[in-house]
């Protein structure tokens, strides 16, 4: 396990690992701590909903591919904030009802035998906008893709401070010298992984 709990490491200067006179030494499953504390389960949520947002956002547009540009960029800035108003979300679904619109128009001009030169002409932009929205929706999975990665990469960092964190606490508590992570050490007579799990679950 490549992220060991400080004190863990100094327990690989041990020795022969026999406890020493007058030393206290522990163990922890800090597999068991990370996925199973509150915090975690609640930061995989957010992370999911996140990613299913972001989903829709691009299952939408590759649905209904004929925004203009303006329409792209609100559609975007709407769509992915955390807590919108109650006008931004009436905006968002006006604006959902507008493009909606506007593809069915383009279907309907598709199939139309005898367009007249206006209609042309709106074909044609209907088109320059499905072919833009091409490269948008691509880009756009690039950059969710990124965030949603940084975004797990943060998370997983936070919640492992506050296992390491959880643990010394528990440690410090009841007085342990070294605390050693149940991979290295498989078996110990005092495994703190239930009280290291308290500790993480008691911080908000």
């Amino acid at each position: 396990m490549g992220w060991i709990v400080a004190a863990a490491i100094l327990g690989s200067l041990a020795g022969s690992g026999f406890q020493a006179k007058g030393e206290k030494y522990g163990v922890v499953d800090l597999s068991e701590v990370l996925s199973s504390s509150e915090f975690a389960k609640n930061q995989t949520d957010n992370l999911r909903t996140l990613s299913a947002q972001r989903q829709d956002i691009l299952q939408f547009a590759n649905t209904y591919p004929v925004f203009s540009t303006e329409q792209a960029q609100r559609f975007r800035e709407l769509s992915i904030k955390a807590q919108p108003t109650g006008a931004e979300k009436a905006e968002l679904e006006k604006l959902k009802g507008a493009i909606i619109a506007q593809d069915k128009k383009f279907k309907d001009l598709q199939t139309k035998a005898k367009p007249t030169p206006d209609e042309v002409a709106q074909l044609k932009e209907y088109n320059d906008r499905s072919q833009n929205m091409v490269k948008t929706i691509d880009r756009w999975a690039r950059e969710f893709s990124d965030e949603l990665q940084d975004m797990q990469d943060k998370l997983r960092g936070d919640t492992l401070d506050r296992v390491k964190q959880a643990v010394q606490d528990v440690g410090v508590k009841q007085g342990y010298s070294v605390v050693y992570v149940q991979d290295i050490v498989p078996y110990a007579a005092n495994n703190i992984t239930a009280d290291s799990l308290k500790a993480m679950n008691a911080k908000r």
